[in-house]
């Protein structure tokens, strides 16, 4: 049992936290290595990966909604409330990034 036990804490410990990230976390983590390798010069604006990177900006985008949509459904006191806020914002921005990247590749 103690064997079980240990062995059960170590697993646990190992489990990264990409396994239990959400829809739309494990998105914004491969969008943010999309944007790193663009910024990198590593494909052009309004290539192929370029167009890749912004349909799942675009997925990302509705997920962020529909999580923004179920935690305003239920709130569990004050901090929750802040970090809901906080959400939105960090939401909105990401929204308003995109459409600029949009555009940009609009102006090609």
């Amino acid at each position: 049992m103690k064997k079980l036990t240990t062995l059960t804490i170590i697993a646990a410990m190992a489990l990264s936290a990409q396994v239990s990230a959400g829809p739309a976390e494990k998105l914004e983590r491969l969008n943010n290595r999309l944007g790193a390798a663009e910024s990198r010069a590593a494909w052009a604006q309004g290539s192929r990966a370029d167009r890749l990177e912004d349909r799942i900006d675009r997925r990302e985008d509705v997920l962020d909604r529909r999580e923004d949509r179920r935690d305003r459904a239920v709130t569990r006191g004050p901090r929750d409330l802040a970090e809901d806020r906080w959400d939105r914002a960090e939401n909105r921005r990401d929204r308003a990034e995109n459409r600029r990247d949009r555009a940009a590749d609009l102006d090609i």
